[in-house]
């Protein structure tokens, strides 16, 4: 499975992010939105955080680094991304930004 690395910042809860962490005790799915990608910016595509293995949650309002991303469609979204690359996370509406630090090798 090909991985994006990327710092992960949440929205605080009265700033209309969750209520509770990602990753309480598993991986976290969501949408991704690339608003800046002409080719990508037309709708949502399902990744994974990949916390579970580090027995990693991030709360509210908080940054995490070196967060992994799986995406299930990599074909289309990994061509068209690179380091610097920012993105929206979604969940009814959006609760979180991340910028990609390091692609797959």
């Amino acid at each position: 499975m090909k991985t994006v690395t990327a710092r992960i910042s949440l929205k605080a809860t009265h700033e209309g992010g969750k209520k509770t962490a990602v990753g309480q005790g598993g991986d976290y799915s969501c949408p991704v939105f690339f608003p800046d990608i002409p080719d990508l910016a037309s709708h949502g595509y399902d990744c994974r955080l990949l916390l579970r293995r580090d027995r990693r949650s991030i709360q509210p309002g908080d940054t995490a680094e070196g967060v992994l991303l799986a995406f299930l469609s990599p074909d289309e979204v990994l061509p068209n991304i690179n380091v610097g690359t920012r993105f929206v996370l979604w969940e009814s509406g959006p609760i979180g930004e991340g910028i990609v630090t390091k692609m797959p090798e």
